[in-house]
């Protein structure tokens, strides 16, 4: 063990005798010779070119920033004269899913009545639809029911008060199938 000690305390002293003062006088010389050269000159700043001046022209315009009225309308309709919905009916529990958030999974058949279609919810639940009831946010009610396709009118407003019927197909897109 006593060897061992004596290598290790002769390595240390060894690595610690490299560290001091050493002939660095040809080192500094070369340092003060390149301090004592001039700087190298800079390449001249590149030319900016003159811009040319635009006037302002919409000064006569309405400010952006500023919070104005809005104007009423010219022209009213009254709600009375176009097509509106049954707002009064009872809302069923579909009509707070939008349709791309339903997953038409197959039908059933209901008897003589036709058929009985099955909707998934992108909560995963599982809702039966028959004709009449309605689905979606657009106030769509099933009008058809066959077994590769629902077909609904939705009611869609047009911004004036007035509402416009538009027919919407939500198509079986799985290998479910419908049973018979």
């Amino acid at each position: 063990m006593k060897p061992l000690k004596f290598v290790l305390i002769a390595t240390i002293g060894l690595l610690l005798g490299g560290c001091s003062q050493a002939n660095l006088s040809d080192l500094q010389a070369y340092t003060a010779e390149v301090q004592q050269l001039p700087a190298p000159p800079l390449p001249p700043a590149p030319e900016i070119p003159e811009l040319e001046r635009v006037s302002y022209s919409g000064k006569q315009a309405r400010d952006p920033f500023i919070q104005t009225a809005m104007r009423a309308q010219t022209q009213t309709i009254s709600a009375a004269s176009c097509p509106q919905p049954n707002v009064r009916r009872v809302r069923h529990p579909l009509e707070s899913f939008a349709l791309d958030q339903l997953t038409f999974s197959g039908t059933i058949r209901n008897g003589d009545d036709g058929y009985l279609a099955l909707l998934i919810s992108n909560e995963g639940r599982l809702y039966r639809v028959k004709r009449g009831d309605y689905i979606g946010i657009d106030q769509g009610e099933v009008i058809a029911i066959s077994p590769d396709q629902i077909v609904l009118n939705e009611w869609i407003s047009t911004g004036d008060g007035c509402w416009q019927r538009r027919e919407t197909k939500i198509n079986l897109l799985t290998a479910q199938g419908s049973s018979e």
